[in-house]
């Protein structure tokens, strides 16, 4: 059999788990815009099912704090101090979970798939042309880009995209210790949150990212705020990093793959991450090892409706628990929430509909607020008929 000729392009956890999947089987080139070594994009350092990864789980390869949950806090606003009791709380579980440096993840892990024998080519930025050029070159491409994809850019659809999360973060040094197993989470009466990752008792990185359209007008000022109220080290600007994510499914599933160019789209540039919370490491590497199943089949074309047959309850519990934010905009409600769902996991809550609805269900008087307000039934109806929130449309052409 013919060796199959393979470009991943884009160099972070959805393109190495697709090198990683492929190495055995195919030709495969890895293309990262930048080196491994350089300071990268350290949004999403904390990764809720590290057994996704095949990496040992120690600080040499970046897995640094093994939690047990996440606390989340709901306050009535942003005027609280920093010792003003929250209106709720309730740890969601989360066994796999690690706080880790995500460079160090990413480097490791590209050594990993290098060692596999991966072509793996550092500082190697693709543009639309050279993107074309891939296609024409390779039996397939895994678009592995990140939001908005370059095969969009590259083709002309990069209006398929609805909506975006925009996330600042910093790593800080201070006294974590006593919180340290238990991250923290903070909901201020936005759509959206402040946390607090612990990576060892005296570090952590310190974030706040808005899911609604609401953003502030200086992006640094909003964190510093949020650490302040919260009793949090304020980083140094110096030290920020801003980062946009796509708030899922903002992309037709069934345009991520392009039949006449033999393109798969996989993590963010798939449109994939959490519609609620923003999550998207464990998504983009679910769906990269769906794209290399696919492609090892050499059957691509199934590829969306595996992608949408493993994302549907995520997307339905996503645009249910949105609802909670948007719908009602009542911080009451949402602590009434958050504490109904005290000690289910991470992935309960973002993937077991089932699961949450019978919690909600132990908690009636919350479950018929909730569902008081029409726009909370219509999102109910829009869940279980498959309605998202992505430009229905025309495919995008080949």
């Amino acid at each position: 059999m013919v060796e199959r000729s393979i470009a991943v392009v884009g160099g972070a956890v959805a393109g190495l788990a697709a090198a990683d999947r492929l190495a055995s089987a195919a030709d495969v080139t890895l293309f990262e815009r930048q080196s491994y070594d350089d300071k990268r994009v350290n949004c999403g350092e904390a990764i809720n099912d590290t057994s996704l990864i095949p990496l040992a789980k120690t600080p040499e390869n970046g897995f640094l704090n093994d939690v047990d949950g996440f606390e989340l806090r709901v306050f009535e606003g942003r005027e609280h101090g920093p010792n003003a009791p929250p209106l709720g709380t309730s740890l969601i579980r989360c066994p796999p979970g690690y706080i880790t440096d995500r460079d160090v993840v990413e480097r490791t892990w590209a050594e990993k798939v290098a060692a596999d024998g991966v072509d793996v080519k550092e500082n190697a930025a693709v543009g639309p042309d050279r993107f074309r050029e891939l296609c024409r070159s390779h039996d397939y491409v895994i678009d592995a880009t990140g939001q908005p994809a370059l095969s969009m850019r590259a083709f002309g659809d990069l209006d398929a995209y609805t909506g975006e999360i925009v996330a600042v973060n910093a790593d800080v040094d201070g006294d974590f210790g006593s919180i340290a197993s238990s991250p923290q989470i903070f909901f201020e009466g936005y759509v959206g949150y402040a946390w607090l990752f612990p990576k060892s008792e005296t570090r952590a990185n310190v974030g706040i990212g808005w899911a609604g359209e609401e953003r502030p007008d200086e992006y640094y000022a909003a964190l510093e705020g949020a650490c302040r109220r919260n009793g949090l080290p304020v980083p140094d600007r110096s030290e920020t990093n801003i980062y946009t994510i796509p708030r899922g499914p903002s992309l037709d599933p069934a345009a991520t793959y392009r039949a006449g160019k033999n393109v798969v789209l996989v993590g963010d540039a798939a449109g994939i991450a959490n519609r609620y919370q923003g999550e998207g490491i464990c998504q983009a590497i679910r769906s990269s090892s769906l794209a290399a199943e696919a492609i090892l089949e050499d059957r691509p074309e199934t590829y969306p409706d595996r992608l949408y047959e493993l994302m549907q309850s995520e997307y339905r519990l996503a645009h249910l628990m949105r609802g909670a934010w948007v719908e009602h905009g009542d911080p009451r409600l949402l602590a009434r929430v958050a504490e109904a769902l005290d000690g289910l996991t991470v992935d309960d809550i973002t993937r077991s509909p089932g699961r949450v609805a019978a919690r909600l269900a132990r908690h009636p008087v919350t479950a018929s607020r909730l569902l008081a307000d029409a726009g909370m039934r219509q999102r109910l109806v829009d869940a279980y008929t498959d309605s998202w929130e992505y430009t229905r449309g025309p495919h995008p052409a080949d």
